[in-house]
């Protein structure tokens, strides 16, 4: 499907509109108002201006969020281009960037302040239990593209890094409240102050209770959801030479969902409702040491434990990451290395869906970096090599290249390109699990009939088998990018080609003869004896590493400020997949597809109380089995006073009643239908 002209007309009335100063920032220059002179330490793992980056990289700012009138991670998500943001129902959601996105996506790593919230399970991130407070984001950077130099395996198609503020910014009392046809409260409180002149303190609590879907798929919504936090951050500087922060938040979670799953004899996907109960606890620890002008070193220690009850499925995850890393700088040359350790624990309780071959409860990763960038001809070009060496206890060694170019031929123009290498390492699902899914008729596994109407349309046991043999994936990235930042424009392009092999597909591994018992006895008339013996045969859906995909795109983002309290922002992305499997395989997750996305936002304050935020999303793409959509986030924001602001948010404007997600062949995941949203927030500093 192609975007009609008629899906940009939002786009003509919001033009004159979008993205301005937060009031309390008026002073801030057009160049922090684009993002493009923001520090960033994701793309490089140290300081550096996002302009100058050799990278794909988009900055989300701190009042970009505060504007948006969003009341959670994924929902800000939403406000970066190029990023694919699909809503499942009230509380789950797929996130992804340069592929398919699923709830179980396994190519985006995910951290707060360097912290990795990756599970080696599922390879996923529980976006519905992730509770950053919004306020106290200082900006989150999206990097699309790869990211395994520095930050390992699993960085494949993006990079999410959530950094909070440092709590110096923090003091003093805050506390806000919502409430909407979809909330029925979402409230937040946060104190900070000063530690005996040495450092600074905050915590802060959390507490959300909202409501269900008013539409499902297939069953009656009951995607409600119960939260309440609590956490804390504490940051010292004892001397111009030594910092160090130390932070911690746990999060309990109720929150109902619908499934889809083998739960009975009839060996086919039943869909039913459920509960799950989930704690997420963080604790997170960095020294950092300015050695000299030229060389600092950093150790951060951190420790994420989740645990989950829902129907038929119970797990604990327990991590445990320690990473040093040293900066130095010579002359022209600019040196980073490191070492990381990361052991995993992980406990699932056997289930109607899952058991394991091996008992894999525990995993070990460790490695290092080394990155050198010279400023080969000073202020024009710079070269930027590395690698990073990982050894995991599932495939072992790996090893993921990276060379980059910065090529600046003005002060306002950059131009950069990239080719990196990088990995994904098999889930334990892929490893070393066997999920029960959907049944395979008997029919179907024969490629043809019986005769005889009983057993053809028999469901037959179906398992995928995780497979100790299969290998990691590789993907090689070639990307070329421009960047112009003028007076009052700016314009970001960037263009890919991925190639990656040893992608995980699923291979048919049945032996048809088993089921000639079973065709014998019914031939006799044996009706009893037939279908007995159908119940001892099963079908083998095998995880192998055979697959080869090719993926092309491009994104471009311009932002356009005509007037002091008036900024707009304008953005394209295409996508495209194309899977290459032997025959009888097909893709684990995802399958050839396109993906295209129009977007725009806005920022305009007038009158100094009152600002208008708006986001517009044209969604296209058929790896989702949707239809196209168009909607969009629109807030109003209006400070009372010093203390006192209110915002009233529309969201899902435009696009009605829509499924944004609906791969429903999916074990365990089944979505509703998304519907417009209407907030009311009240908000006060002290």
């Amino acid at each position: 499907m192609k975007i009609s002209h008629q899906s940009l007309w939002p786009l003509l009335f919001l033009s004159p509109l979008v993205i301005a100063d937060p009031f309390e920032d008026a002073e801030l220059d057009l160049s922090a108002l684009m993002e493009m002179d923001v520090q960033v330490t994701s793309a490089m793992k140290r300081a550096q201006s996002a302009f100058d980056t050799a990278s794909s990289i988009y900055v989300l700012s701190k009042e970009q969020i505060n504007k948006s009138g969003a009341n959670s991670v994924p929902e800000a998500l939403k406000m970066v281009p190029g990023l694919i943001v699909r809503q499942l129902d009230n509380n789950q959601w797929a996130i992804s960037s340069r592929g398919v996105a699923s709830r179980f996506s396994s190519k985006l790593l995910v951290m707060v302040d360097g912290q990795s919230l990756y599970t080696p399970k599922f390879a996923a991130v529980y976006w519905e239990t992730l509770n950053v407070p919004l306020y106290d984001i200082e900006r989150i950077e999206v990097i699309r593209g790869q990211g395994g130099l520095l930050w390992g395996t699993n960085a494949n198609n993006g990079v999410i890094n959530i950094i909070t503020k440092n709590s110096i910014d923090t003091r003093g009392a805050y506390a806000n409240a919502t409430t909407g046809n979809q909330i029925n409260i979402d409230a937040n409180a946060r104190y900070g102050g000063d530690l005996s002149n040495k450092g600074s303190y905050r915590i802060y609590g959390h507490l959300k209770d909202a409501n269900e879907s008013k539409k499902g798929i297939s069953l009656t919504p009951s995607d409600t959801a119960k939260q309440h936090s609590l956490g804390l951050r504490a940051d010292f500087t004892p001397s111009d030479e030594w910092s160090a922060l130390i932070q911690g938040d746990v999060t309990h979670s109720n929150l109902g969902q619908n499934y889809r799953g083998v739960i009975d004899e009839t060996n086919k996907n039943f869909s039913f409702s459920g509960d799950l109960s989930r704690t997420d606890s963080r604790v997170m620890a960095r020294l950092e040491n300015r050695i000299s002008p030229d060389a600092n070193q950093m150790l951060q220690v951190s420790w994420l434990k989740q645990s989950g009850n829902q129907t038929y499925i119970k797990e604990n995850f327990e991590s445990i990451d320690i990473d040093y890393q040293m900066n130095f700088l010579y002359d022209s040359l600019q040196l980073d290395w490191g070492v990381n350790y990361r052991y995993n624990k992980i406990s699932f309780e056997e289930s109607v869906f899952l058991d394991s071959d091996k008992d894999l409860d525990n995993l070990q990763q460790y490695g290092g970096l080394i990155q050198a960038q010279y400023n080969v001809i000073p202020n024009y070009l710079d070269l930027v090599v590395g690698t990073r060496l990982d050894h995991n206890d599932l495939t072992g060694w790996e090893n993921q290249p990276s060379a980059r170019v910065i090529y600046k031929p003005q002060e306002s123009h950059l131009i950069w390109g990239a080719i990196s290498r990088s990995v994904r390492t098999p889930t334990l699902i892929e490893f070393n699990d066997d999920y029960k899914v959907n049944g395979t008729v008997v029919e179907e596994a024969l490629g043809g009939s019986t005769g005889i109407k009983a057993i053809d349309e028999y469901a037959i046991a179906t398992y995928l088998n995780g497979n100790d043999k299969v290998e990691s994936e590789n993907y090689v990235s070639y990307e070329l990018g421009y960047r112009f930042e003028g007076d009052n424009t700016s314009l970001d392009l960037s263009a890919f080609h991925t190639d990656a092999d040893n992608i995980a597909a699923i291979r048919f591994n049945t032996d048809p003869n088993q089921f000639l018992p079973a065709i014998r006895f019914f031939q006799l008339g044996q009706f009893e004896q037939a279908a007995f013996a159908l119940t001892q045969t099963r079908v083998d859906l095998d995880v192998v590493s055979q697959g080869e995909t090719t993926t092309n795109g491009f994104d471009i983002v311009a932002t356009w400020q005509p007037l002091n309290n008036l900024s707009t922002e304008l953005g394209y992305s295409y996508t495209k997949i194309d899977y290459d499997l032997p025959e009888g395989a097909t893709p684990t997750i995802g399958f050839d597809s396109t993906n295209r996305q129009v977007f725009g936002k806005v920022n305009y304050t007038l009158f100094n109380k009152h600002n208008i935020f708006a986001t517009l999303r044209v969604e296209n793409s058929d790896a989702y089995d949707t239809s196209r959509y168009t909607t969009m986030d629109i807030t109003w924001n209006y400070q009372i006073n010093q203390t006192w602001s209110t915002a009233l948010s529309g969201k899902n404007l435009f696009a009605g009643s829509h499924i944004e997600y609906n791969n429903t062949r999916e074990t365990y995941t089944l979505p509703n239908y998304i519907d417009e949203c209407i907030t009311f927030s009240i908000k006060a500093s002290f």
